[in-house]
């Protein structure tokens, strides 16, 4: 199925319905793709003290990032060694030790089991077995990322070319901010969301402030290895719904396999991350974090972040739509038209690959 597949795919046809409605598809996305790659964790700003920490999941994995006593961040695997408690509750916070909740495990913070209430009358206890099990870290600017497999190729080389990207696009993340975060459920499988994405051949028709905004005829598609960049310039006489500053002249948006995104919309530095987690193979969580340069006021980033809803709230009702007639029995794989949905091949392509390894 798998050669079939992949050339249908290169002919232009979609992944089949059942890729986005079968929990065994998703199983499958969670231990091949999740579980071995890079994903947004959070923002370096809020883990700048010793012991400061934040919990994210990967896919299924649970896992808390901390600054060490050292100053290095560190990863782990967010579940107590001794009856699979998750370890830390909390989202981010400041701490000495991480305890377990549950019978008191305490670890260091580089991971180390520091102690274990009664372990002195058990004669064959080896505290140095039971460390946290470690994963992958990796900081890009003011941002931070984590990969469950602790033996990956480092996060630059996932990266590429997407830094260079940005920064000649007139982007300097040295001065990002973390501002603002929004969270939305959306009734629909992670790719169906990833999809939508990926294309702006639906702005005219559903997002009509974006589309004020964006000359859609030169909007382009740029293809990598491990992302895609799409984007284009502001119309001459367009219509700002939100006050544009020197700096970035043209929007910038790039997926980083397989469910991170930054949105670079032009000013000084009003950046969106989104994060779209699966939840089960009909549900995703869309994670956002709004970054800014320190120049731009309150009033700016809210008309900025309301702006930025508004086309989530639009693509909610497009994604959940898409859901429900995957769902339906009456389509299998849908035709893309390349000239404008090149990108979600090229997604797909990679989940196929991910998949079938």
């Amino acid at each position: 199925m798998g050669k079939d597949l992949a050339a249908s795919l290169e002919s232009g046809a979609t992944l089949p319905a059942l890729w986005y409605t079968d929990r065994a598809v998703l199983e499958r996305e969670l231990e091949h793709v999740f579980r071995r790659s890079w994903q947004y964790a959070g923002a370096a700003a809020d883990l700048a003290a010793e012991g400061a920490f934040l919990t994210v999941r990967a896919g299924r994995v649970p896992i808390v990032v901390v600054r060490g006593r050292d100053g290095d961040l560190r990863g782990f695997v967010n579940v107590c060694r001794h009856r699979g408690s998750e370890l830390v509750l909390e989202e981010r916070g400041c701490r000495r030790t991480l305890q377990c909740h549950y019978h008191a495990w305490t670890y260091d913070l580089d991971g180390s089991l520091r102690a274990a209430p009664g372990s002195a009358d058990e004669p064959d206890f080896d505290r140095g077995e039971f460390s946290l099990v470690p994963v992958a870290v990796g900081e890009w600017g003011p941002w931070v990322f984590v990969n469950p497999d602790a033996a990956a190729p480092p996060l630059e080389e996932t990266l590429g070319e997407l830094p260079r990207i940005l920064a000649d696009a007139g982007l300097d993340v040295g001065v990002l901010r973390p501002r603002e975060a929004a969270r939305y459920e959306i009734d629909a499988n992670w790719k169906v969301v990833v999809d939508n994405y990926l294309e702006c051949y639906h702005c005219p028709t559903a997002h009509p402030a974006f589309a004020g905004m964006f000359d859609l005829t030169s909007y382009s598609v740029h293809e990598y290895e491990g992302f895609s960049v799409q984007g284009g310039p502001v119309k001459e006489n367009g219509k700002a719904p939100y006050r544009v500053r020197a700096g970035v002249e043209e929007g910038v948006y790039a997926l980083l396999f397989p469910n991170f995104t930054i949105n670079v919309y032009p000013g000084p530095g009003n950046v969106s991350l989104n994060v779209f987690e699966p939840v089960d193979e009909r549900r995703t969580i869309a994670r956002y974090q709004y970054f800014f340069a320190d120049e731009v006021p309150k009033e700016e980033v809210r008309e900025f972040v309301t702006f930025v809803d508004q086309i989530q709230l639009e693509d909610t009702v497009l994604c959940e739509s898409v859901q429900r007639g995957l769902e339906s029995g009456f389509f299998d794989q849908g035709r893309l038209l390349l000239s404008r949905e090149s990108a979600l091949r090229h997604f797909q392509r990679q989940v196929l690959a991910a998949v079938e390894s």
